[in-house]
């Protein structure tokens, strides 16, 4: 009898150990989040954008036009590593051509994705994803620090009438002061990519008459969303 509490004693303080040991985040697929930067040839996306050009003693500056990304063809970078070319285009609206304007890199490993915008490489998304995760954004170029950060994981979207759901967002940055405002961020949707950035970046005015009332005097507001995406087949 006194062998059977013993055994009973032992199977209590392990399992209260085990228990108190779960860490839930150790059951996550180390590549969950990956589905959130899909890449393979042919895979696009077009946007809306709208910027906003604001300059000292001058009206804003509103340009509307349309963006098209295009993962083409897969290629190995000097260290080994595969990469994709991504074609981008730009037209005024719907009724014109598409024109292409430069060609960006994307990378996607089982423990991050990045693309190279300008000959510059920015870490996207880090895997696993989950609320609260931060990283530096700027890790492999040679920019100050910015700390990315998932802000959210599973919001239902709506652009151009069509849902989005569980999607992904990542704050860059959102800072607000009397001189003023610098806020970034994007959204993700699984099987689909980036769906939506936001860019803030202006200066507001300091004059006696107007400090302190967020008056924009110089930068520019840039808002780009989804309307189409799919695979282009040769």
């Amino acid at each position: 009898m006194l062998q059977v509490h013993r055994l009973v004693s032992i199977f209590l303080i392990t399992s209260i150990l085990s228990s108190c040991n779960t860490n839930p985040l150790e059951s996550l697929d180390p590549q969950e989040g990956t589905q959130y930067f899909p890449l393979e040839k042919g895979r696009y996306i077009s946007y809306n954008v709208k910027q906003i050009n604001y300059r000292l003693n001058q009206r804003p500056e509103i340009t509307t036009f349309q963006l098209k990304e295009v993962v083409s063809e897969k290629y190995l970078t000097p260290a080994g590593d595969e990469a994709w070319r991504l074609v981008r285009y730009r037209r005024p609206n719907g009724r014109q051509n598409w024109e292409i304007i430069n060609v960006w890199t994307v990378r996607k490993t089982a423990t991050f994705a990045m693309r190279t915008e300008e000959n510059i490489p920015y870490l996207r998304l880090v895997f696993p994803v989950r609320v609260g995760k931060t990283w530096d954004g700027n890790l492999y170029n040679t920019l100050s620090r910015e700390n990315y950060r998932i802000t959210d994981i599973g919001t239902r979207h709506i652009f151009d009438s069509k849902p989005y759901e569980n999607t992904l967002t990542v704050l860059h940055r959102n800072d607000s002061t009397l001189v003023g405002k610098d806020k970034r961020f994007e959204i993700y949707a699984p099987g689909v990519g980036l769906i939506y950035r936001y860019s803030e970046q202006v200066v507001y005015c300091q004059n006696p008459d107007c400090r302190g009332k967020a008056i924009i005097e110089s930068g520019t507001v840039t808002q780009m969303s989804i309307f189409d995406s799919g695979i282009e087949r040769d």
